[in-house]
Order: C-alpha cells, then sequence, then structure tokens
C-alpha cells in the first residue's frame, strides 16, 4: 500500500504528522500501468467516484486501481473504456469522469492598467487589510488557523515565508498525472506565480507600501501549501482532487481550504453534482469551511464554486467612488440558491510576487515603484475572504464551517445587487440590516437566507447529475485546457434524505453514452 507522509511539523503548527493512506497503487506506476490490453482496448484513466460507506479501492473488472482518494469517495482508475461504461451496472458507483488536464490561467488579469488611471498611485490600488477595515491585518490576527492553499505552489517572500514559521509546506501533488508521486518535502515553490501572490493577501506581513499593516488580511495565520500545479499553470482533475482529499484527511489541524480555481461550465446541462463539488461536500462535512472562486465569466458560476455548501465569492471594484460588483464576477442561481455568497476587493489588489515567476515576466507593467504587484479577478477575492474567515475563526475558535460562513454572509456590507450575494465582506461580526429599493430585502424578512442554503432544491440537484448520459457533453468540453482559470480559479440546512447514497441512480449511467470521442487513450 503506497502511503503519503505528512510534511508539516509539530514545530511549526503545533500538531502531529500523521500519515495518509491513499490505497491502491503508486501515482507512479500509472504511465506503465495504463499500458494498452489486448482483450478491451486501449486503457485510459478516469476518475470513479464511489458512494460513502463503500469498501475501498473498488475493483474495476478488466483494469486497475491506480490510487484511491477516500477521504473524496473517489478513485484513479486505468481501464478500457467497455470497463468504466459497464460500472453503469454497479450499484456501489456514483460516476466516472475522465482525467482531463487543464492550464491554470489569469495572466490577462495581472496588468499594468486601465481606464486612464495611475495604477502607481496607491490611491488608484487597492490594500487587502484596509478593504475589509477592522483589525485586519494588525499583529496576531488569524493566530492559530491553520490554511491550505490549494495552487500552484508558494515562493518566500518578505511578507510570508518558510523562516517566519507561517508558511509551511504540506504536499506537492502536481505530477500526479503525469506519472509521478507526490511530493512531502519541501519547499513547494511556484515557478507560475499565483499562489505566491494569494498567500501574501491572506498572512502576509507588513512590507513597504502597506501602510504599517500587514499585506494580507490574517498574517498571524498559517498557509500550507498543497500545490496541484505546476510552474507553467498546468494541472488535472486529479491533482485537484488529491488536493481536497489530503485536506480532508488533515482536517483535525486545517480549518480553512482555499479555491481559487475554477471551471466555467456551459449552460447545458444545468448546474449539479459532479466529482469536484462532491469532494467540496467531503471536505467540509469533515469540518474544513472552503472559500471558492465563483469565477471570472459573468453570468456563471464556476466550478466547485457552485456547490450550495462552499463559501463562494465574487470580485468587488472599489477603486471607484461607489464600490461596485467588478464587471468580469460571474454570478448565477445554483438549483434555489443565489451565487456568489459575498464579494470582496478583486480589482487592483496590491500583493507579493517573485521576479522569477511565469506572471512576473509575462505583465512587467503591473510592479509598483515599491515593489508591490497589481492583480485583479476573483482569486484575490477568494484570498481576502479567507483572511476575513481566518481572523473570524480566530476569535470564535471550535465554529463549524457553516457558522463561519453564515457570519460573514450577515456582517457582509450589502450592495443590494444580486451578483454581490450578501455583500462586501467586512471584519465587523454584527449583523447589517438591510433593505433595497428593488424590492430586494437583504434582512428582516423571509427572503433573506442567512445560510444562503436554504433555498436549495435538492431534486433538481441530483437531477442533473450525470443522467441519462447529459454529464458526458460537459465532460468533453469543459475539461479542456481553456476551462480552468485560477483568476475566475456537515450543513443542518442538508437534510440526510435530500443527499444520501439511495440518491444517487446507477442506472443514471448507460454504456450507449460514453462515445469514443469522450475518452482518449492514456499517455
Amino acid at each position: 500500500m503506497h502511503r503519503w507522509r505528512w510534511a508539516l511539523t509539530a514545530l511549526a503548527l503545533g500538531i502531529a504528522a500523521p500519515l495518509m493512506a491513499t490505497g491502491g497503487a503508486s501515482a507512479a506506476s500509472a504511465v506503465s500501468a495504463a499500458s494498452p490490453s489486448r482483450a478491451g482496448g486501449p486503457l485510459v484513466h478516469a476518475i470513479v467516484t464511489v458512494r460513502p460507506g463503500t469498501r475501498m479501492p473498488l475493483a474495476v473488472p478488466g483494469g486497475r486501481v491506480l490510487d484511491t482518494l477516500s477521504a473524496v469517495h473517489a478513485e484513479y482508475v486505468a481501464a478500457p473504456r467497455a470497463a468504466l461504461t459497464g460500472l453503469a451496472a454497479n450499484p456501489a458507483v456514483a460516476g466516472v469522469s475522465p482525467d482531463w488536464h487543464g492550464h491554470v490561467m489569469g495572466l490577462r488579469h495581472f496588468h499594468g492598467g486601465r481606464g486612464g488611471r495611475d495604477w502607481s498611485n496607491p490611491k488608484d490600488s487597492v490594500l487587502a487589510a484596509q478593504s475589509v477595515g477592522g483589525d485586519a491585518g494588525q499583529p496576531g490576527v488569524g493566530a492559530g488557523v491553520n490554511i491550505a492553499l490549494l495552487d500552484t505552489g508558494v515562493n518566500d517572500t518578505p511578507a510570508i515565508n518558510r523562516a517566519s514559521g507561517r508558511l509551511v509546506d504540506g504536499i506537492d501533488l502536481s505530477h500526479l498525472s503525469a506519472g509521478g508521486a507526490p511530493a512531502t518535502t519541501g519547499p513547494f515553490t511556484d515557478g507560475y506565480g499565483h499562489g505566491t501572490f494569494l498567500a501574501s493577501l491572506i498572512a502576509g506581513g507588513p512590507v513597504p507600501g502597506s501602510d504599517g499593516l500587514g499585506l494580507g488580511v490574517a498574517p498571524a495565520a498559517h498557509v500550507v501549501v498543497v500545490k496541484v500545479a505546476n510552474a507553467q499553470g498546468q494541472t488535472t482533475l486529479l491533482q485537484v482532487l488529491a488536493g481536497l482529499n489530503w485536506v480532508a484527511t488533515h482536517a483535525h489541524s486545517i480549518q480553512i481550504v482555499n479555491l481559487s480555481l475554477a471551471v466555467q461550465r456551459p449552460t447545458f446541462p444545468a448546474y449539479g453534482a459532479d466529482p469536484l463539488n462532491w469532494a467540496v461536500e467531503a471536505v467540509r462535512s469533515a469540518g474544513v469551511l472552503v472559500v471558492a472562486a465563483v469565477g471570472n465569466t459573468p453570468g456563471q458560476v464556476g466550478d466547485p464554486g457552485l456547490d450550495p455548501q462552499a463559501l463562494t465569492v465574487g470580485a468587488l471594484d472599489s477603486t471607484g467612488s461607489q464600490p461596485r460588483v467588478a464587471s468580469f464576477s460571474g454570478s448565477g442561481v445554483v438549483d434555489g440558491v443565489t451565487k456568489p455568497d459575498v464579494v470582496a476587493a478583486g480589482v487592483q489588489v496590491l500583493g507579493e510576487m517573485t521576479g522569477n515567476t511565469l506572471i512576473a515576466k509575462e505583465n512587467p507593467g503591473a510592479w509598483q515603484s515599491d515593489g508591490l504587484f497589481r492583480g485583479s479577478g476573483t482569486s484575490e477575492a477568494t484570498a481576502i475572504t479567507t483572511g476575513v474567515a481566518a481572523a473570524y475563526l480566530a476569535q470564535h475558535p471550535g465554529s463549524t464551517p457553516l457558522q463561519v460562513k453564515t457570519a460573514l454572509r450577515t456582517s457582509a456590507r450589502p450592495l443590494c445587487s444580486w451578483a454581490a450575494g450578501a455583500g462586501a465582506v467586512s471584519m465587523s461580526w454584527t449583523t447589517v440590516h438591510a433593505s433595497c429599493g428593488d424590492g430586494w430585502h437583504r434582512w428582516g424578512t423571509p427572503s433573506w437566507d442567512p445560510t444562503g442554503e436554504a433555498r436549495f432544491d435538492a431534486a433538481e440537484w441530483l437531477r442533473n447529475s450525470w443522467l441519462h448520459g447529459a454529464w458526458v457533453p460537459w465532460m468533453a468540453s469543459s475539461w479542456s485546457a481553456s476551462s480552468w482559470s485560477a483568476s475566475s480559479w456537515s450543513a443542518s440546512s442538508w437534510s440526510a434524505s435530500s443527499w444520501s447514497a439511495s440518491s444517487w441512480s446507477a442506472s443514471s449511467w448507460s454504456a450507449s453514452s460514453w462515445s469514443d470521442e469522450s475518452w482518449g487513450p492514456a499517455p
């Protein structure tokens, strides 16, 4: 049995270092295991999602289980196409998805200026700590809170570095689909730059240009590096799921996971369950708050931010005289649930970058004279909201993910816009009452839902989940290289009956619904 050893030190986080069993074969054997099969044709790689309670690994007739992600109820397998379609008859299987490769994008959101403004002037840019008010950025804010950052890795910067003990290495999963093994000995550096920038917004300390405050909202929090993309920003479904599996397995010592990655789903099929938001469910049920980007496509909600249990974040443009939802920020109604839940500063946000990253090299105009870097997108907004959540948990230890989500929603500053959700996140934990002239009442009437989950339509959610082959057209297009956008990148309101294992019908998968075009041979 292959095991991943947790590399976080007890000294850094004050916690033990357990072992994590993945089950199955090592990911390093993926390429050799996926050789052509004479009996069933070429083997292809896939993610098999199994129902909770199923003994894992679940055997795949004619194929091989390469790795088991038991905490998110998934397996990574190599099998002939016919064997995978045949899994529909197995009542333990909820669904099967190809392990599509993608690319983390976001370069277009790191730029030097627009609209005739002088972005070299600090007043035309935004500091994360100042954007949420209160004691954000002050020493001690976020103390005792550990945040998993699933991203491209993190480089040491003056704002947050490994020498400080506040930046620690968890695991590097960025080479799994290429046949590499997970790495547990850091540093897990960032050749792309995205994770480095976000880490500074979450927990960066004071630096020149930050007005004496921490560059991040919660400068006393710990950022745990969970690397799921390489130096070119390339990632896969397997790598992201493996990262979420690692977080769920170590939920006893991690309170928040930041997911500034999103897949934009087309309008058909409608929003529903899939491997990514299935994993979000598992992570939150383990006790970890999931903070996810809504995505950078107006009128759409990215995946897994579409999950009703995620704290989904949109971008606020606060650079003008009046704050407003950023033009690129996604939004929508997901089976009765309005997304995003909140918005945070996401236009011309100042953070730290290292000059050796791809983003820095391709966007020289984003540098400011004091050495800070500017970025825009729902990724930045998500990182700021993660910092606010860490500050809340530091003041209210033991709060459940739903309690934290509710607190941030009810204390948000209303913008009276559906695209803003409950409003702009704030470091004030008092409940905000508001009524808007357009008939939408933020609070005080039955139309206001503090949790953001009460109107969830479980029947509709399940109707759109892998039913009658409807998943296949979405798979064929949505896991393409252009679909991953890093800049766009247990709840009482969920009844047991609406989200039980029996709700997933194995008969919804038919062998005929899997076309040859949907599957490519394994590398």
